[in-house]
């Protein structure tokens, strides 16, 4: 059996399938983000044409989810890995936001139905409902071995994407620096619907 074979055994896969033969961007974002980003993100997908680029996105970071819906929302083909089980409906899928979840669901089953939507997750996961720091770290390795092209929405603290996609070629969207506003609760940047005027083309 080849190496590729044999890792791609240690993980599930549900959707379409034929992605995974696509050049795949990948696209990672940390959780400390500037407030910037939501326009650098915007304009990086006006980039973009749904008839050719297939793109790597997870849902556990804020920004992670917030371009997942802007990418459904255009059409694009996504492979979404996950960090937990897949789910046995879209509803059991762990989103953790405010953004409509109903549109979200909605947007998921379209995407599946025109096979334009692949879930992957890590054998490992089958009892995990919520991620961990485990799960994430295999996810995110899946994302750097899966992928062609690499896009950070901005640099994190700590050097982790640094150490992560080391040798690879990364695309930075952001470089403005996080400044984070003690009066805001947490993860509020991502989740406030008053930023979907950007999803406008």
């Amino acid at each position: 059996m080849e190496k590729t074979e044999t890792r791609n055994t240690l993980f599930t896969y549900f959707g379409e399938q034929a992605l995974l033969k696509e050049k795949k961007t990948v696209f990672f974002c940390p959780y400390d983000v500037p407030e910037s980003i939501f326009k650098s993100i915007h304009q990086w997908i006006k980039t973009l044409d749904p008839a050719r680029d297939c793109i790597v996105c997870g849902n556990t970071t804020g920004i992670e989810r917030y371009t997942l819906r802007l990418l459904l929302r255009k059409k694009f083909s996504v492979i979404l890995p996950l960090a937990t089980v897949i789910p046995q409906c879209l509803e059991e899928l762990n989103l953790g936001w405010r953004m409509t979840e109903q549109e979200t669901m909605e947007l998921l089953d379209e995407a599946l139905t025109e096979h334009r939507l692949l879930m992957v997750a890590s054998t490992e996961n089958v009892s995990v409902s919520t991620p961990t720091k485990h799960t994430i770290l295999i996810r995110n390795y899946w994302m750097r071995w899966i992928g062609n092209h690499f896009v950070l929405g901005c640099n994190g603290k700590g050097g982790y994407f640094e150490h992560l996609l080391w040798k690879r070629e990364v695309e930075v969207l952001d470089t403005n620096e996080v400044q984070v506003k003690e009066s805001l609760p947490e993860m509020s940047l991502v989740c406030d619907d008053d930023y979907d005027y950007l999803l406008a083309v």
